[in-house]
C-alpha cells in the first residue's frame, strides 16, 4: 500500500504548484528530547496500562548518502574513466551575481527531511546542555517546513523511544509551537505513523486507519509522565517544555536565515 502513496505522491506536487499562488513562509526546526535521572520530586504520577500521544504523526524523511565505490570506476590501468556523453552540460558562470534578482537567488528546500549534522543551528548549545549532570539529551534532529496553518501542519515524529515525543509548528496569527511527549507505558503504539509520502496525498484520502489487533495479554502498568503544551513563540530562539522527569527542546528559526 505504501508503494502507492509513493506513486501517487510523484504527480501531487505538481499539480498543487498549479494552484499555489500565495506565499509561502519556510521555517527550520531544530529539536532534542531530555530525560532527567535520579530527580527528587513531591510531585505524584498517574500509574496507567496504557496511553494514546497522539493519533497520527509524521515521520521525517531521511536520505542516504550514496557512496562511490571507484573500484567500479577503475580500468585494468588503474585509471579512473568517466565518460562525458553521460555528464549534462555544464552551465556558465555567472560574472556579477548582484544582477540576480534577490527571490530568484533563494532555494526552496526539501520539507520535512532530517537534515545534516552540519546545518544544525544549535550544535554547540546541545553540547552544553548534554554536560549538565542527570541529564540524558537524544534525539537531536532538524527540518525545514511551511508555516501553516495548524489544521494544514502535522505532529512530527520526534522520538519513539522511552521519552516519545511529537512536535507541531504551526501559524494562527503568530508562530506557535505544540509538544506533546510521555514517558511510561508505550503512547504510540496506537499512532499511525505517516510516510511523507502517504502526508502528500493525505489531502486526496482523509485520515488514515491503523489496523490494531487486540491482545489478551494483560499490559504491565507504569507511571505516567506527561508533557501536552502550546505555546506563542518568536522565530529565532529555543524554547524548552519541561516537566520533571522529561522535557523536549525545540528551536524555531526564519528561513532565509536573517543577518544579524
Amino acid at each position: 500500500m505504501r508503494h502507492f502513496f509513493k506513486f501517487i505522491a510523484v504527480f501531487l506536487p505538481f499539480s498543487l504548484a498549479l494552484s499555489a499562488t500565495e506565499e509561502i513562509e519556510i521555517v527550520k526546526v531544530e529539536v532534542a528530547t531530555v530525560i532527567w535521572k535520579d530527580q527528587n520530586t513531591s510531585e505524584k504520577f498517574e500509574i496507567v496500562d496504557e496511553n494514546i500521544l497522539i493519533n497520527e504523526a509524521l515521520s521525517l524523511e531521511e536520505i542516504e548518502q550514496p557512496e562511490i565505490n571507484l573500484e567500479n570506476i577503475i580500468n585494468e590501468k588503474e585509471e579512473i574513466v568517466f565518460d562525458f556523453e553521460y555528464f549534462e552540460e555544464i552551465p556558465d558562470f555567472v560574472e556579477n551575481e548582484e544582477e540576480l534578482d534577490e527571490e530568484e537567488s533563494i532555494a526552496i528546500p526539501s520539507f520535512f527531511r532530517v537534515l545534516d549534522k552540519k546545518d544544525h543551528e544549535l550544535n554547540g548549545t546541545m553540547r552544553r546542555i548534554s554536560a549538565v549532570p542527570d541529564l540524558e539529551l537524544d534525539n537531536h534532529k532538524s527540518w525545514f517546513q511551511p508555516l501553516k496553518d495548524e489544521a494544514l501542519t502535522p505532529y512530527i515524529l520526534v522520538s519513539d523511544q522511552d521519552n516519545q515525543c511529537v512536535v507541531k509548528v504551526f501559524k494562527s496569527r503568530f508562530p506557535r509551537i505544540h509538544a506533546k511527549c510521555a514517558m511510561g507505558p508505550d503512547s504510540l503504539s496506537n499512532t499511525y505513523i505517516m510516510s511523507k509520502s502517504e502526508f502528500n496525498v493525505k489531502p486526496l484520502i482523509g485520515e488514515f486507519e491503523l489496523d490494531i489487533e487486540e491482545s489478551e495479554i494483560p499490559k504491565n502498568k507504569r507511571q505516567l509522565y506527561v508533557i501536552d503544551e502550546q505555546r506563542r513563540i518568536s522565530l529565532n530562539e529555543l524554547h524548552y517544555f519541561d516537566h520533571p522527569r522529561i522535557g523536549i527542546l525545540v528551536g524555531v528559526y526564519s528561513y532565509p536565515k536573517e543577518e544579524d
